[in-house]
């Protein structure tokens, strides 16, 4: 993510420092930024100027809290500090923070360099002036900066990991192959389920799954993921038969479907963003043929009732 991240920012000609305390992890990625104006380094003492800096370690907030307090004690006072956590409150993190009033979450979707999206999240404690500065400067570089209130996964993970834990769970009655392939047949996206975990990484989906799951019912980890997840080499299984009973497709289909639904029917009522934003997120972020706010507009209040009890009847 902070390579993804740092050639996005670059590109747009922000003055960029990567850091990461292993060599090896920067000779890793240096490849990607030929051409490019990126120093790499691992010496934290090169964050002292930096207007502007941006966490991006991996989703535990125990280490995110070390790495945040190292930072806010290398960077001068008048610097705006971020994470870029999928799933972790913001509130949660800024206690590592010295200046909390200029600390803010900006959460890249994954891939950070190409994916539109850009969610902002301040904590109570982050002023105004600092949430417009951000926001501003991120929509500057060709990207969608949603403003959303500081919750479990914030819009975009709250939207879409049930639809992604359904999936794993639809494995009682289907293979990966069946499922992506009526999840973009019936539904209408544009990468299967399955394809997306692969994509992003079985532990990141995992590790996001369990933070939201303090949301309760509806936000439930999938023990399927869970499990998977942990693999020495985690990854699914797609190829094979896409072909399935036309019974199973269906079930299929209103599983997934009320997964959509319901985060979306959720995040309206509690307004943690705005209706067009939540929408952008569905089809330009997770590539969804129609998004959970359409969904809701254009189903008649039964079949919304119908396809919702489903979905939660099947976490029993």
């Amino acid at each position: 993510m902070g390579s993804g991240i740092a050639r996005h920012m670059v590109s747009f000609g922000a003055d960029v420092i990567l850091l990461d305390k292993e060599q090896m992890q920067l000779d890793r990625v240096s490849n990607l930024f030929q051409g490019l104006s990126v120093s790499l380094t691992t010496n934290l003492d090169a964050l002292i100027d930096r207007e502007f800096v941006i966490e991006a370690v991996f989703e535990d907030v125990h280490i995110k809290r070390d790495v945040l307090k190292e930072i806010s004690s290398r960077v001068s006072s008048n610097s705006i500090i971020a994470t870029n956590t999928s799933s972790l409150l913001i509130s949660d993190l800024s206690v590592s923070v010295a200046e909390q009033n200029r600390f803010i979450g900006v959460h890249y979707n994954n891939p950070p360099d190409f994916n539109p999206i850009v969610e902002i999240i301040p904590s109570t404690e982050t002023t105004k002036p600092i949430v417009s500065s951000v926001h501003d400067w991120i929509s500057s570089m060709d990207k969608r900066a949603i403003l959303c209130a500081d919750t479990p996964c914030f819009v975009l993970n709250r939207q879409s990991l049930p639809y992604i834990n359904e999936a794993a769970r639809c494995l009682d009655i289907a293979t990966p192959a069946q499922i992506d392939a009526i999840a973009v047949n019936f539904l209408g996206v544009g990468l299967g389920p399955f394809a997306v975990m692969d994509l992003v990484g079985l532990p990141v989906m995992a590790a996001a799954s369990r933070n939201l799951s303090v949301l309760g019912r509806g936000y439930l980890a999938s023990l399927q993921l869970q499990q998977r997840s942990t693999d020495s080499e985690p990854n699914w299984v797609i190829e094979g038969p896409a072909e399935c009973h036309p019974a199973v497709q269906l079930q299929v289909r209103d599983r997934l479907l009320g997964a959509m639904i319901y985060p979306g029917k959720d995040i309206c009522e509690q307004n943690l963003c705005s209706r067009d934003d939540l929408h952008v997120i569905c089809i330009e972020a997770l590539g969804y043929g129609k998004s959970s706010v359409e969904q809701l507009e254009s189903l008649e209040p039964r079949e919304i009732d119908r396809l919702i009890s489903i979905f939660l009847n099947g976490q029993k």
